[in-house]
Protein backbone atom coordinates (compact mmCIF):
# COMPACT_ATOMS: atom_id res chain seq x y z
CA UNK A 1 0.00 0.00 0.00
CA UNK A 2 1.02 3.60 -0.98
CA UNK A 3 2.80 5.41 2.24
CA UNK A 4 1.32 8.39 0.81
CA UNK A 5 -1.25 10.14 2.64
CA UNK A 6 -4.21 11.96 1.21
CA UNK A 7 -7.13 14.32 2.48
CA UNK A 8 -10.22 13.12 1.55
CA UNK A 9 -13.59 13.74 1.01
CA UNK A 10 -17.07 12.57 0.59
CA UNK A 11 -19.93 13.92 -0.93
CA UNK A 12 -22.56 12.38 1.19
CA UNK A 13 -21.17 13.98 4.28
CA UNK A 14 -22.38 17.05 2.82
CA UNK A 15 -26.59 16.54 2.13
CA UNK A 16 -27.33 19.62 4.45
CA UNK A 17 -24.59 21.97 2.33
CA UNK A 18 -26.86 23.93 -0.63
CA UNK A 19 -25.27 23.38 -4.19
CA UNK A 20 -28.22 24.94 -6.40
CA UNK A 21 -27.89 24.78 -10.20
CA UNK A 22 -30.74 26.37 -12.48
CA UNK A 23 -32.76 23.39 -12.27
CA UNK A 24 -32.50 22.08 -9.11
CA UNK A 25 -32.91 25.07 -7.00
CA UNK A 26 -32.75 22.27 -3.84
CA UNK A 27 -29.95 20.28 -4.80
CA UNK A 28 -27.01 20.04 -2.40
CA UNK A 29 -23.44 19.11 -2.48
CA UNK A 30 -24.57 15.34 -1.73
CA UNK A 31 -26.98 14.89 -4.63
CA UNK A 32 -24.75 17.06 -7.35
CA UNK A 33 -21.51 18.01 -5.68
CA UNK A 34 -18.75 15.61 -7.19
CA UNK A 35 -17.17 18.04 -9.48
CA UNK A 36 -16.40 20.70 -6.09
CA UNK A 37 -15.97 17.58 -3.56
CA UNK A 38 -13.22 16.82 -6.44
CA UNK A 39 -11.93 20.41 -6.13
CA UNK A 40 -11.45 19.98 -2.39
CA UNK A 41 -9.21 17.17 -2.65
CA UNK A 42 -7.28 18.24 -5.39
CA UNK A 43 -6.39 22.18 -3.39
CA UNK A 44 -6.28 20.63 0.18
CA UNK A 45 -3.62 18.16 -1.52
CA UNK A 46 -1.37 20.18 -3.70
CA UNK A 47 -1.29 23.58 -1.88
CA UNK A 48 -0.66 24.38 1.79
CA UNK A 49 -4.53 24.88 2.10
CA UNK A 50 -7.50 23.07 2.89
CA UNK A 51 -10.65 23.87 1.64
CA UNK A 52 -14.13 22.10 2.61
CA UNK A 53 -16.55 20.76 0.16
CA UNK A 54 -18.79 23.55 1.77
CA UNK A 55 -16.42 26.45 0.85
CA UNK A 56 -15.03 24.95 -2.80
CA UNK A 57 -19.75 25.01 -3.42
CA UNK A 58 -19.53 28.62 -2.66
CA UNK A 59 -16.42 29.26 -4.63
CA UNK A 60 -17.98 27.20 -8.11
CA UNK A 61 -21.18 29.02 -8.22
CA UNK A 62 -19.54 32.33 -7.61
CA UNK A 63 -17.20 31.48 -10.51
CA UNK A 64 -20.08 30.16 -12.49
CA UNK A 65 -18.90 27.04 -12.66
CA UNK A 66 -22.34 25.66 -11.22
CA UNK A 67 -24.27 24.00 -14.56
CA UNK A 68 -27.66 22.56 -14.90
CA UNK A 69 -26.00 18.93 -15.55
CA UNK A 70 -23.30 19.31 -12.06
CA UNK A 71 -20.22 21.43 -12.29
CA UNK A 72 -18.69 22.41 -15.27
CA UNK A 73 -14.46 21.54 -14.71
CA UNK A 74 -13.18 23.54 -17.83
CA UNK A 75 -14.61 26.74 -15.33
CA UNK A 76 -13.71 25.29 -12.17
CA UNK A 77 -10.02 24.14 -13.29
CA UNK A 78 -9.41 27.47 -14.53
CA UNK A 79 -10.45 29.11 -11.04
CA UNK A 80 -8.29 27.01 -9.64
CA UNK A 81 -5.03 27.89 -11.69
CA UNK A 82 -5.64 31.60 -11.19
CA UNK A 83 -6.70 31.57 -7.13
CA UNK A 84 -4.31 28.38 -6.51
CA UNK A 85 -1.77 29.04 -8.41
CA UNK A 86 -2.56 24.84 -10.00
CA UNK A 87 -1.50 23.91 -13.24
CA UNK A 88 -3.87 22.08 -15.37
CA UNK A 89 -3.79 20.59 -18.29
CA UNK A 90 -6.68 18.25 -20.46
CA UNK A 91 -5.88 14.34 -21.83
CA UNK A 92 -7.89 11.70 -23.24
CA UNK A 93 -4.53 9.42 -22.82
CA UNK A 94 -3.80 7.09 -20.26
CA UNK A 95 -0.06 6.99 -20.93
CA UNK A 96 0.15 10.79 -20.67
CA UNK A 97 -2.19 10.47 -17.38
CA UNK A 98 0.16 8.00 -15.84
CA UNK A 99 3.46 10.13 -16.45
CA UNK A 100 1.95 13.07 -15.00
CA UNK A 101 0.94 10.62 -11.57
CA UNK A 102 4.43 9.61 -11.13
CA UNK A 103 5.80 13.14 -11.57
CA UNK A 104 3.35 13.90 -8.66
CA UNK A 105 0.65 15.45 -9.77
CA UNK A 106 -2.79 14.66 -9.33
CA UNK A 107 -6.03 14.20 -11.71
CA UNK A 108 -9.59 14.52 -12.09
CA UNK A 109 -11.24 11.88 -14.06
CA UNK A 110 -14.58 12.57 -16.07
CA UNK A 111 -16.10 8.69 -15.44
CA UNK A 112 -19.28 8.34 -17.89
CA UNK A 113 -21.38 5.80 -16.33
CA UNK A 114 -23.57 2.81 -17.82
CA UNK A 115 -23.92 2.83 -21.68
CA UNK A 116 -25.06 -0.20 -24.17
CA UNK A 117 -23.27 -3.00 -23.23
CA UNK A 118 -21.17 -1.80 -20.47
CA UNK A 119 -21.77 -1.16 -16.68
CA UNK A 120 -20.18 1.97 -15.46
CA UNK A 121 -17.54 0.90 -12.23
CA UNK A 122 -17.67 3.81 -10.40
CA UNK A 123 -21.01 5.33 -11.44
CA UNK A 124 -23.90 4.46 -13.36
CA UNK A 125 -23.91 7.88 -14.85
CA UNK A 126 -21.81 10.88 -15.37
CA UNK A 127 -19.58 11.98 -12.16
CA UNK A 128 -16.17 13.05 -11.36
CA UNK A 129 -13.16 10.96 -9.47
CA UNK A 130 -9.77 12.03 -7.92
CA UNK A 131 -6.85 10.20 -9.33
CA UNK A 132 -4.67 10.86 -6.51
CA UNK A 133 -1.61 8.62 -7.35
CA UNK A 134 0.14 5.39 -8.02
CA UNK A 135 0.72 2.48 -5.81
CA UNK A 136 3.92 0.28 -6.25
CA UNK A 137 2.64 -1.95 -8.68
CA UNK A 138 1.17 0.30 -10.99
CA UNK A 139 -2.32 0.61 -10.13
CA UNK A 140 -4.09 3.74 -9.35
CA UNK A 141 -5.04 5.16 -6.28
CA UNK A 142 -8.70 6.63 -6.50
CA UNK A 143 -10.30 9.06 -4.28
CA UNK A 144 -14.01 8.78 -4.94
CA UNK A 145 -16.30 11.24 -3.85
CA UNK A 146 -19.33 9.18 -4.34
CA UNK A 147 -17.85 6.21 -2.60
CA UNK A 148 -20.55 4.31 -0.12
CA UNK A 149 -20.15 0.62 1.19
CA UNK A 150 -20.69 -1.75 -1.14
CA UNK A 151 -20.79 0.24 -3.97
CA UNK A 152 -18.06 -1.65 -5.90
CA UNK A 153 -19.84 -5.67 -5.05
CA UNK A 154 -22.66 -4.18 -7.36
CA UNK A 155 -23.15 -6.50 -10.60
CA UNK A 156 -20.75 -5.41 -12.92
CA UNK A 157 -18.23 -4.18 -10.93
CA UNK A 158 -17.19 -7.03 -8.82
CA UNK A 159 -13.75 -7.97 -8.74
CA UNK A 160 -12.31 -4.41 -10.37
CA UNK A 161 -11.55 -2.55 -7.33
CA UNK A 162 -10.28 -2.74 -4.40
CA UNK A 163 -11.22 -0.64 -1.57
CA UNK A 164 -8.60 0.15 1.48
CA UNK A 165 -10.11 2.66 3.68
CA UNK A 166 -10.91 5.82 1.40
CA UNK A 167 -8.26 4.30 -1.21
CA UNK A 168 -10.05 2.76 -4.08
CA UNK A 169 -7.05 0.55 -6.05
CA UNK A 170 -7.79 -0.14 -9.25
CA UNK A 171 -6.13 -1.07 -13.35
CA UNK A 172 -5.39 2.07 -15.84
CA UNK A 173 -7.40 0.08 -17.97
CA UNK A 174 -10.12 -0.56 -15.82
CA UNK A 175 -10.38 3.23 -15.35
CA UNK A 176 -9.89 4.46 -19.36
CA UNK A 177 -13.14 2.20 -19.96
CA UNK A 178 -14.82 4.11 -17.59
CA UNK A 179 -13.95 7.26 -19.18
CA UNK A 180 -13.76 6.40 -22.91
CA UNK A 181 -16.85 8.21 -23.79
CA UNK A 182 -15.94 11.41 -22.15
CA UNK A 183 -13.88 14.00 -23.44
CA UNK A 184 -11.79 15.40 -22.18
CA UNK A 185 -11.10 12.15 -19.91
CA UNK A 186 -9.01 13.59 -17.79
CA UNK A 187 -7.75 16.85 -16.14
CA UNK A 188 -4.14 16.75 -14.60
CA UNK A 189 -3.56 19.27 -11.82
CA UNK A 190 -0.11 19.99 -10.61
CA UNK A 191 1.53 22.17 -8.32
CA UNK A 192 3.43 25.50 -10.14
CA UNK A 193 6.75 25.52 -7.74
CA UNK A 194 9.72 27.87 -10.00
CA UNK A 195 12.29 29.86 -8.13
CA UNK A 196 13.08 31.54 -11.71
CA UNK A 197 12.96 35.85 -11.04
CA UNK A 198 10.51 36.61 -13.71
CA UNK A 199 11.18 40.02 -13.64
CA UNK A 200 15.00 39.69 -14.69
CA UNK A 201 13.50 36.57 -16.94
CA UNK A 202 11.66 39.46 -18.85
CA UNK A 203 13.81 42.26 -19.03
CA UNK A 204 17.05 39.87 -19.99
CA UNK A 205 14.67 38.52 -23.13
CA UNK A 206 13.50 42.27 -23.56
CA UNK A 207 17.46 43.24 -23.88
CA UNK A 208 18.01 40.50 -26.54
CA UNK A 209 15.21 41.35 -28.67
CA UNK A 210 16.10 45.37 -28.46
CA UNK A 211 12.78 46.17 -27.23
CA UNK A 212 14.82 48.24 -24.27
CA UNK A 213 18.63 48.57 -23.86
CA UNK A 214 21.15 47.67 -20.88
CA UNK A 215 20.75 51.02 -19.81
CA UNK A 216 17.17 50.35 -18.52
CA UNK A 217 17.09 50.13 -14.64
CA UNK A 218 15.44 47.39 -13.74
CA UNK A 219 14.08 49.37 -10.57
CA UNK A 220 12.71 52.49 -12.78
CA UNK A 221 9.45 53.00 -13.23
CA UNK A 222 9.23 52.64 -16.75
CA UNK A 223 10.43 49.22 -16.32
CA UNK A 224 8.74 47.76 -13.75
CA UNK A 225 4.88 49.42 -15.98
CA UNK A 226 7.13 47.05 -18.58
CA UNK A 227 7.25 44.24 -17.28
CA UNK A 228 3.77 44.44 -15.69
CA UNK A 229 2.51 44.74 -18.95
CA UNK A 230 4.28 41.59 -20.28
CA UNK A 231 2.86 39.72 -16.85
CA UNK A 232 -0.68 40.91 -17.94
CA UNK A 233 -0.58 39.73 -21.09
CA UNK A 234 0.88 36.41 -20.32
CA UNK A 235 -1.99 35.96 -17.80
CA UNK A 236 -4.19 36.63 -20.16
CA UNK A 237 -3.04 34.42 -22.76
CA UNK A 238 -3.30 31.71 -20.34
CA UNK A 239 -6.88 32.37 -19.50
CA UNK A 240 -7.89 31.78 -22.54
Amino acid sequence: MSVRQFKYFNQNNYSKVPYPSPTLPKATVKSGGCGVVCASIIVSNLTNKTVAPSEMAKYAINKKARVAGGTDMNILAKALRQDYGLHFTTTSNESILLDHLKSGGMAVANVGGNRKGYTGVFSDSGHYIVVAGLESDGRLIILDPGFYPGKFNLSGRVGKVKVVGNYCITDINVLGKDTENRTPSYWLFQKVVSNVDWKKQIIDDAIKAGIITESHNPDDVATKWFVLAVILNMMKKGGK
